[in-house]
């Protein structure tokens, strides 16, 4: 590291902007691995029941942008000073895995019970859309907390955005009139995630906080080790 100054009362400012890339990160790369690993887990579900993917490229591309590209950009330039604490990757996957499981279990199970009650292929498409867009603000509400004026904006932006996006430029993206069946387990699933992603996210923190004691304890008896054999 060079000070081109040569002067060293700027190093408070430069561990604060080494923590705000890396908190932006991984806050950014929880919206990122969500996606993957919800497609990862819906596609193996529908090749191993031999079931068509319910999404249509032009729908993911809808979601991709109003849940994490626009999101993604905005809250990285954002000013974040939290000290950084824990295994980067293990937080990220932590993060990332309650909206993930909630996005596969929700959209398969909307996936069994069209197919059950006959709903067209068409309907669940843009159903699935939705749901994924209402846990895609739920993590996103997740990971901006504490929420302050600037978040609020970029969340509440971002719902407005896609709410105009899919009743004006419908045709862009699949969007169209679900039946009443189809709306009716739209709803039911809809009330589903928001428990689901609770407690899957307790889940998580509750294994993450283990995992991080397990770490510690591990830690220290090897400092007490080496210790002991100085001794």
């Amino acid at each position: 590291m060079v000070l081109l100054d040569s002067d060293f009362a700027h190093m408070p400012q430069i561990v604060n902007e080494g923590r705000r890339i890396i908190n932006n990160v991984e806050r950014s790369a929880t919206l990122f691995l969500v996606k993957n690993i919800f497609s990862l887990l819906l596609s193996v579900f529908s090749i191993i029941n031999v079931l068509v993917y319910p999404l249509q490229p032009s729908q993911i591309s809808l979601i991709s942008m109003f849940n994490i590209g626009i999101p993604a950009f905005f809250l990285a330039m954002e000013a974040n000073h939290r000290r950084i604490e824990g295994n980067f990757l293990r937080k990220v996957v932590f993060n990332a895995m309650p909206a993930a499981l909630t996005d596969f279990f929700a959209i398969a199970a909307l996936v069994v019970f069209g197919s059950t009650f006959n709903v067209a292929e068409v309907d669940i498409s843009v159903a699935a859309t939705f749901l994924l867009a209402i846990v895609g603000f739920m993590i996103l509400f997740r990971i901006s907390t504490p929420l302050n004026k600037y978040r609020w904006s970029v969340i509440l932006g971002c719902i407005a955005g896609l709410c105009f996006f899919a009743y004006f430029f419908n045709w862009l993206f699949s969007i169209r009139h679900i039946s009443t069946e189809c709306i009716m387990l739209f709803v039911l699933f809809a009330i589903a995630t928001e428990p689901a992603m609770r407690y899957l996210g307790r889940l998580f923190d509750l294994l993450e906080q283990k995992i991080e004691e397990m770490t510690d304890r591990y830690r220290r008896g090897g400092q007490e080790d080496e210790y002991s054999f100085e001794e």
